[in-house]
């Protein structure tokens, strides 16, 4: 198989407002509670940087401050609204500021919190593009070595940059783009792929390239001679728009583009070598050296003043859930491009070479991780596992998936008489409608069940062709058994108004049957915030394959006192019992939205915030805490309209429910009269749901489209138990 090129986004429009209801105050689209851009996305240290942060439409007006995960060292000094969508902000980088990067998101009234955006800390001088660069006459001059921030807009810009070499300078150009998740918008929505050619005094090509690094290209190059040299950059297929930013490094210097192993267990201290262009061999970085009890900070000193998040990669106040890492190379001449790594759970190894035949196998122990490589073209890598007969266990390759490594990898299975039994070439992760990855992976997964005692062998080839030391994969090998994952988005939840409560969706992925009720809980609230927790319900005769095993809504509700710009972390975990009593606990994955259609499409995030928000118009509170109905019945839910203008006489709602498509909606929206305050919403119950016990929410119409992640203004969370239909008599 080959990367997909470009996002499968489903569609690109919102759904409009619900028509009759424009007299209401409108809150946000969905989509501007994004940051698209930030220009330039990175500074040397010991410099003060101006930096464009960019959204759409209004959705970055009234901004109150940036807020900056990861290292310290990056202090914001003024933040200023530009125009509804662009924001403009002051750095300063201490001189000492570790390198590598950082996520910003915007803090602002209208829609709480950004998702993220990275910026990087470098060590080298830094310069930004200007403009006409087009050719080599007008090319900008440029001292080496350095980091250049650029962009390509409009379609068919090229930037031509001009400077000085010597006969034997061992030159790298290199471009981070997809490394930071540089996209465009609307039209132009696909991952920024730059191409990048090395020019000689004349004009003529020494070295191109163009997917080095995953979408982004890298150049090594000893200069022939003494003289003049140009660098062009530009987009592939002659594209240009305001998003296709660049950070560009030329000189000798060193580039780090890959670690390994490429993961560490958690609180085991581990060495890393990086590698790449001009990085001294043996450059090495410690991991894991925080053992997991003492890691993080907790979260009510996290939202204290003055307490940072920060204790070394391994060790962030970050979520749990959380698995990765970046590493780059601590030097004077460094761009401050990292790499990313995995913290990982179980026993780590490396690949024992040399193992390409059956009679090189190495044994696996079950459970472990063993980090490998494919270190030639064709390359093989046989391992063996020893078990009983029916024994159980789950191989699972991780490598295109958040190492970013190019290879496509192929898991198959064989007895002890080289009998092929069991093989996967793409595990069905599906985004559906959510993704943490770039593209549908390419990474492999089984279950396979030993049919009788012995040895078994497992092979595992690349697809691809890629090889060589960033060909990197890694094989993990555990019993199977019933277990769950959890994702919720936002990972910024804006609440629009003290007192008032917003909504999140959380997906439960059910692996290997794993049929148990799922208690998902919100945790680390301060004082003054609350949440309403919600139960996934296992499947039973009456209740096949629901949509409330896949999906839960949870609420919170800010402080009645807490002002805009308020925000605290949180996170949310969910707790399961199997039948045999083992208790399950897993702290759920935040994601933050990368870009927005009619779905979401997301990112792994380390930390989930809630943050109070400017009112926007009218906010519901219910005073029906639970309700039963009988299947197909109808029951009424009371709800208070806090903060409704005097001249309101009805407000439209739609009751929600967490659905695994498209839809949210349990019943269609209606207008109702407010009466004294309050309105008495219906609530019929489907044929589809069966009877159990389920979390709904009243929501205005206008917001009641949650399926994507936009945690729109609502009810705290409803317990709704559906029984039986009463049979007619």
């Amino acid at each position: 198989m080959t990367l997909l090129r470009s996002f499968a986004f489903a569609a690109l429009g919102l759904l409009s407002a619900a028509s009759g209801i424009q007299a209401q105050t409108m809150a946000p689209d969905y989509q501007e509670c994004l940051l698209d851009q930030v220009f330039p996305n990175g500074g040397q240290r010991g410099t003060t940087v101006k930096v464009e942060l960019k959204g759409y439409e209004k959705g970055l007006s009234s901004p109150k401050d940036i807020l900056i995960d990861g290292p310290p060292g990056v202090t914001v000094k003024e933040v200023k609204s530009i125009d509804g969508r662009t924001v403009q902000a002051t750095l300063e980088i201490a001189a000492d500021a570790p390198l590598g990067r950082r996520w910003l998101r915007v803090l602002n009234e209208r829609v709480g919190l950004t998702n993220f955006a990275y910026f990087v800390v470098g060590s080298l001088p830094e310069h930004v593009e200007v403009e006409r660069n087009n050719t080599t006459a007008t090319a900008e001059v440029t001292q080496l070595p350095r980091v250049i921030s650029g962009r390509i807009d409009p379609a068919a810009d090229v930037d031509f940059f001009r400077f000085t070499g010597k006969k034997g300078q061992k030159l790298v150009a290199a471009i981070a783009a997809h490394s930071l998740d540089v996209h465009g918008r609307g039209r132009n929505y696909g991952l920024a792929d730059f191409s990048l050619e090395l020019l000689d005094g004349q004009g003529r090509t020494l070295a191109a390239a163009e997917d080095t690094l995953g979408f982004d290209p890298l150049i090594e190059h000893e200069l022939p001679q003494d003289g003049d040299y140009f660098v062009r950059v530009q987009l592939l297929n002659y594209l240009g728009y305001p998003e296709a930013s660049y950070r560009l490094t030329v000189g000798e210097v060193p580039y780090v583009t890959g670690v390994f192993p490429p993961g560490f267990r958690r609180g085991t201290p581990t060495e890393v070598e990086l590698f790449g262009p001009n990085v001294p061999p043996g450059t090495k970085r410690l991991m894991g050296q925080v053992p997991p009890a003492q890691s993080g900070i907790p979260l009510e000193k996290l939202a204290a003043a003055g307490i940072p998040a920060w204790l070394g990669e391994e060790g962030a106040a970050w979520d749990p859930a959380y698995p990765l890492r970046h590493v780059t190379v601590e030097h004077a001449a460094s761009s401050g491009i990292d790499v990313p790594l995995l913290a990982g759970d179980l026993p780590e190894a490396l690949e024992a070479e040399p193992n390409e035949d059956r009679a090189q196998a190495g044994l696996l122990a079950i459970p472990s991780t063993v980090n490998a490589r494919f270190q030639q073209p064709d390359d093989s890598d046989w391992y063996r596992v020893r078990l009983e007969a029916k024994q159980k266990v789950q191989f699972e390759i991780v490598a295109q998936r958040y190492i970013r490594s190019p290879v496509d990898t192929l898991l198959q299975v064989y007895d002890g008489q080289g009998r092929l039994l069991v093989e996967n070439d793409d595990d069905p992760f599906g985004p559906a409608y959510e993704s943490h990855h770039d593209y549908l992976t390419t990474d492999s997964k089984l279950v396979f069940e030993a049919p009788a005692a012995g040895e078994f062998f497992v092979k595992v080839t690349d697809q691809s062709g890629a090889y060589g030391p960033q060909a990197m994969y890694r094989l993990s090998v555990q019993e199977d058994r019933p277990d769950f994952r959890l994702l919720h988005f936002l990972d910024g939840v804006p609440i629009w108004g003290p007192g008032s409560s917003a909504c999140m969706i959380v997906r439960v992925i059910r692996e290997s049957g794993f049929n148990e009720d799922i208690e998902v809980s919100v945790v680390g609230l301060p004082a003054g915030w609350s949440s309403k927790s919600a139960t996934s319900l296992g499947s039973t005769a009456e209740r096949r394959d629901v949509t409330y095993q896949y999906r839960v809504f949870l609420t919170l509700t800010a402080p009645a006192d807490a002002p805009p710009g308020t925000h605290v972390p949180y996170r949310i975990v969910g707790r399961a019992k199997r039948p045999d009593g083992t208790q399950l606990e897993h702290a759920s994955l935040p994601m933050t939205l990368f870009y927005s259609g009619d779905v979401g499409f997301f990112r792994a995030s380390p930390l989930s915030r809630a943050v109070v928000a400017k009112p926007q118009g009218p906010w519901l509170e219910s005073v029906t805490k639970e309700l039963t109905i009988p299947r197909e019945g109808t029951g009424k839910i009371v709800v208070k309209v806090h903060g409704a203008a005097a001249d309101l006489k009805e407000i439209s709602v739609v009751v929600n429910l967490a659905s695994v498509g498209i839809g949210c909606g349990q019943t269609t929206p209606r207008k109702l009269p407010i009466v004294n305050g309050e309105i008495e919403v219906p609530c019929t119950i489907r044929p589809d749901l069966a009877p159990g016990t389920y979390g709904i929410t009243v929501a205005q119409s206008w917001l009641s489209d949650i399926r994507g992640g936009m945690p729109g203004p609502c009810t705290e969370l409803i317990k709704l138990t559906v029984v039986a239909a009463v049979s007619a008599k």
